[in-house]
C-alpha cells in the first residue's frame, strides 16, 4: 500500500499536495552530473562524505540541513529496471485504461487499476499478469459513480471511496460487495484522493469544514469505521500573488496564480502525520496530526532562471484569462523558478524528488533520493517517464506507477530497484 499519499487537487479549485525533500538542480547543460551527456548520474571518483548537519531545537523539532554533497558513493547508487507494462494493446487479455484515477498494491504485490471511465477496478499479479476486474459503473451494491480512490487494508479488503457521495464501498479479497461506511462529506471531489488508510489501519477520509481558517479536515475512523476525531489540514505559511481582474458586472473577479513562483504542498503519510512543502526554498515540514512540527528538512540549490522564452510560454498559457479582460504583468513574474516540482515517499521512508528538466528527455524521470532521516542520498534517473498523479508506490523494492504510451494513454509501469548490498559493495 502507498506510503503517502501526494499532489493532491481538488476539482472546484483547491490545488493540495504534500511531502518531501530535494536537492540542488545541476545546469541544464549537465543535468545527468557529468560532462560526457551519459543520462545516467555520476559522481567523484573520490571518497564521499555528507556534509549537512542535523539538529535538536529546544522545542524537540529536529531540524536537518543538506549542503549537497550525497551520501553515496558511487558504487552504492541505486538503478531502477523496467519489468512490466500494463495497459497496451498486446495480448489476447489486454486491458486498455480509459484514464487512471487511482492505484494500490496489496500485500503480495497485486496492483489494483481503478479506471475513472469505465469506473472499473481492474486487478493485476505481482508480474503483471492480468487477474479480474472488480465493479462497474451504476448506483447498485458493488458499483461505482464517480469512485475517487482503491485502498486495500490488511485484511486483503477493497476499500472504494465515491466522494461525491460521501460513501466507501468494502468488498472482500475476491471482490464481492460487503458493506457501506459513510464519510461526512458529499458533492465534491479531489483528484489524487488526499487520504486513506495509514499504517494503523485508520480511515482518514478527506470531509469539507465550514471553519474560516481551514477549507479541509481528516475524518478519522478505526478499522471498525468507528469515528475517533477529525484532524485539520496544515495551512500555507505564506501568501501567493495572482494576477487579478474584475469582471464587467462589477459583483465577480477572476484571478490566475502568477507562474513560476514557489508554491505549498501538503501530503498525508501512512504514519498518521503531515509532511508539507515549500518548493521555492525546499523547506519540508513533518507536522503531527495534533501541529506540532518534529522534523524540518532543507537543501541547498541552484534556482533555475526564468527566460524570456519561459515568460512568453507563460503569457500564452494564460490567454484564457486575458480573453475575458485580466492583464498579464510579466515583470511580476518571478526571476527564478523552484528546481522540484513533486515528491512520494517509499516503505522504508525514504523520500523520492521529482526534478524539473530543462531538457525534454527528462522529464519527469529525474529524482533527488533521501533517508527517513530526511539526509540526501542521491541522483537517480528512471529509463522511463513517470506521472506524478496519482503518485507512485515502492515495496519491496518494487515501483509501481503511472506512465503514458507513445499514444498519449495511461499505463501501469513495474520496475525493479536494484540496491547494491554490503556484500556487492568494493
Amino acid at each position: 500500500m502507498n506510503s503517502c499519499r501526494c499532489a493532491f487537487k481538488m476539482s472546484a479549485s483547491l490545488l493540495i499536495l504534500v511531502l518531501i525533500i530535494a536537492g540542488c538542480a545541476p545546469s541544464d547543460s549537465d543535468e545527468s552530473g557529468n560532462e560526457s551527456g551519459s543520462t545516467e548520474p555520476t559522481y567523484s571518483d573520490l571518497a564521499l562524505e555528507w556534509t549537512g548537519s542535523i539538529d535538536t531545537l529546544a522545542s524537540g523539532e529536529i531540524v536537518v540541513h543538506n549542503a549537497g554533497t550525497p551520501l553515496w558513493s558511487p558504487s552504492e547508487a541505486w538503478t531502477v529496471v523496467e519489468e512490466f507494462r500494463i495497459g497496451s494493446d498486446t495480448g489476447d487479455d489486454a486491458i486498455i485504461f480509459g484514464s487512471i484515477r487511482a492505484f494500490d498494491v496489496d500485500a503480495h504485490g497485486r496492483v489494483y487499476v481503478l479506471d475513472n471511465q469505465s469506473q472499473e477496478i481492474h486487478v493485476f499479479d505481482s508480474d503483471g499478469t492480468f487477474l479480474r476486474t472488480i465493479g462497474t459503473e451504476g448506483t447498485g451494491p458493488g458499483e461505482f459513480e464517480d469512485a475517487a480512490a482503491v485502498d486495500i487494508n490488511a485484511a486483503g479488503e477493497i476499500l472504494v471511496m465515491e466522494m461525491r457521495k460521501g460513501r466507501l464501498s468494502v468488498l472482500d479479497s475476491t471482490g464481492i460487495y460487503d458493506r457501506m461506511e459513510y464519510v461526512n462529506s458529499t458533492g465534491w471531489d479531489y483528484w489524487p484522493y488526499p487520504g486513506g488508510l495509514d499504517w494503523a489501519g485508520r480511515y482518514n477520509g478527506a470531509v469539507l469544514t465550514n471553519d474560516e481558517d481551514v477549507d479541509l479536515m481528516f475524518a478519522r475512523f478505526d478499522q471498525a469505521f468507528a469515528p475517533l476525531d477529525t484532524i485539520p489540514i496544515p495551512g500555507s505559511p505564506v501568501d501567493f500573488e495572482r494576477f487579478e481582474h474584475v469582471l464587467d458586472d462589477g459583483a465577480s473577479s477572476i484571478s490566475a496564480a502568477i507562474p513560476y513562483q514557489s508554491s505549498f504542498d501538503w501530503a498525508f503519510s501512512k504514519s498518521g502525520n503531515f509532511w508539507t512543502l515549500l518548493t521555492g526554498t525546499y523547506e519540508l515540514v513533518e507536522i503531527t496530526a495534533e501541529g506540532t512540527a518534529l522534523r524540518r528538512v532543507t537543501m541547498d540549490f541552484e534556482p533555475i532562471p526564468v527566460t524570456m522564452e519561459d515568460k512568453e510560454e507563460a503569457r500564452e498559457n494564460l490567454r484564457w484569462f486575458t480573453r475575458q479582460g485580466g492583464e498579464v504583468d510579466l515583470s511580476r513574474i518571478p526571476s527564478t523558478k523552484p528546481v522540484i516540482s513533486s515528491f512520494f515517499c517509499d516503505d522504508m521512508g525514504n523520500i523520492w524528488v521529482q526534478r524539473v528538466s530543462e531538457r525534454p528527455e527528462n522529464e519527469n524521470r529525474l529524482f533527488h533520493l533521501f533517508d527517513a532521516d530526511g539526509r540526501f542520498l542521491g541522483d537517480l534517473r528512471l529509463s522511463f517517464a513517470l506521472d506524478s498523479n496519482p503518485m507512485p508506490i515502492v515495496q519491496n523494492g518494487i515501483l509501481i506507477g503511472v506512465s503514458t504510451n507513445e499514444e498519449g494513454a495511461d499505463t501501469i509501469v513495474g520496475a525493479r530497484i536494484e540496491m547494491p548490498s554490503a556484500s556487492d559493495l568494493p
